[in-house]
């Protein structure tokens, strides 16, 4: 997912989409951990993901906190 469909998303499903990639990158890591993983590239792509979307909901905090 790129940077602008991400922008695109509302907080509420941001918050949401943060939750089910956390969820898939301690998946991909247990798998890792057993040896059932093959693509390790997956755990690269999933922590970008996450570090994307952690950075637009900051952006959007400050920037409520910045309009109060």
């Amino acid at each position: 997912m790129k940077y602008y469909e991400i922008k695109t998303l509302s907080t509420e499903d941001l918050r949401n989409r943060l939750k089910e990639e956390s969820e898939g990158l301690e998946n991909l890591r247990f798998q890792k951990s057993i040896g059932q993983l093959e693509n390790f590239k997956g755990i690269e792509n999933t922590r970008k993901l996450i570090a994307r979307i952690q950075t637009i909901l900051k952006e959007r905090d400050l920037s409520d906190k910045k309009d109060n």
